[in-house]
């Protein structure tokens, strides 16, 4: 019985040693708080979604919403530190509606992508994201040239 019992204790002991460090953002990569502006057109892009992806093929992909052409993650949220591909969505409504293939009888508004493909699929957009530093990024998205401005894509230090 008194064996059964020093089991159970040390079992439970284990148990919360390994619980407590499981989860939080003191596990993974260190991440980086990020912010910045995307335009589109030369106009703020009204509402959308960047994403960053580690260049060096890393795991931690994070996405941030984009409003009113300004975006903003946390550290929490934030990228883990290096160079980054940076892709940029938005879709639109087209007024048309079409069934839902979840819910029957409900239908939904279709929507299209807006942002060009050079500015997602194929993104070429950048991001190097230092530990400590100021790291903003703005984005000029000229699909008309079909290139894309980055704007102060790093503070000075």
């Amino acid at each position: 019985m008194l064996r059964r019992a020093l089991v159970f204790r040390s079992l439970s002991i284990a148990i919360s040693v390994a619980a407590f460090g499981c989860g939080g953002a003191a596990d993974g990569p260190p991440r980086e708080p990020v912010y910045g502006a995307v335009t589109f057109d030369g106009k703020p892009l009204e509402k959308g979604l960047i994403t960053f992806t580690p260049a060096n093929g890393g795991e931690l992909v994070v996405s941030g919403l984009i409003l009113d052409g300004q975006f903003s993650l946390t550290r929490e949220e934030g990228p883990g530190l290096g160079p980054h591909r940076v892709d940029i969505w938005s879709k639109q409504a087209t007024g048309r509606i079409l069934p839902n293939p979840d819910d029957p009888g409900n239908p939904v508004p279709e929507q299209k992508e807006v942002i060009p493909p050079q500015f997602n699929i194929n993104s070429r957009l950048a991001a190097d994201v230092a530990q400590g530093g100021d790291n903003k990024f703005d984005y000029d998205l000229r699909p008309a040239a079909g290139t894309a401005k980055k704007l102060a894509l790093k503070s000075k230090r």
